[in-house]
């Protein structure tokens, strides 16, 4: 479940799991991670032995506690924890850990401006949006297209759709200038994932990799896209 939250954020380029506190140590050897969620109560060493046993090269990595058991707080404490989360996890507590996080690294050569834009070597600098639930960091090279959804925008990545809480217009103006096509008040394109314009039909056949959408444009629209 945690895993799963954490995909959720969007934060995060690559998340392994470990079963117990000697499988974790051979994933330490292979992956270097930025933070590290850590169980209290496991199978024959704890977590607390976990952080005794770790590497020197190991040793400055920020560890957040998540346990059933708030009983351990002070001795996660003085194990010089980042931070202590109590299970169920909680997302809004999670994404405050988080936020807290980038904000302690934010001065770091790899991590500039946090929590407006998260940039990779090998990555797009990631937009920053609202839902519901919390917040979400997506690369625009990932977006097909946005709709408008009332004072709301649909961000579609393929199968997915995110609801954000962000007008059509504010979504545009985080969004990269070049590779972005507005079309009319109701929806942005990404020009790289256009395959197919059926103008008897008003529609955009919008494919990335093995995924494909199509788009329902309003005929009166259709010249916005005469620039392609």
């Amino acid at each position: 479940m945690l895993s799963k939250l954490l995909e959720e954020t969007f934060l995060f380029n690559d998340i392994r799991l470990s079963q117990s506190v000697d499988a974790a140590y051979n994933e330490l050897s292979r992956f270097k991670p930025d933070i590290v969620f850590l169980d209290i109560k496991m199978p024959e060493k704890d977590g607390f032995t976990f952080i005794q046993e770790l590497p020197e090269d190991h040793k400055l990595q920020k560890i957040v506690f998540v346990t059933a058991y708030d009983q351990y707080a002070i001795k996660a404490i003085k194990n010089q924890a980042f931070d202590y989360l109590l299970k169920p996890v909680n997302r809004k507590e999670l994404n405050l850990c988080l936020s807290r996080f980038i904000e302690k690294n934010e001065e770091r050569a790899d991590i500039k401006k946090p929590l407006k834009v998260i940039e990779n070597h090998d990555r797009v600098a990631r937009i920053r949006v609202s839902n519901r639930t919390g917040t979400l960091f997506i690369n625009p090279a990932d977006i097909l297209y946005c709709k408008a959804e009332g004072n709301y925008t649909s961000v579609c990545t393929g199968k997915k759709h995110h609801l954000c809480s962000l007008n059509l217009g504010k979504v545009e103006e985080l969004l990269p200038k070049n590779g972005f096509i507005r079309v009319g008040r109701s929806y942005i394109i990404n020009y790289e994932y256009i395959t197919m314009l059926d103008r008897k039909e008003s529609t955009l056949l919008l494919v990335k990799d093995t995924e494909s959408v199509t788009v329902k444009i309003p005929r009166q629209h259709l010249k916005d896209l005469d620039i392609m």
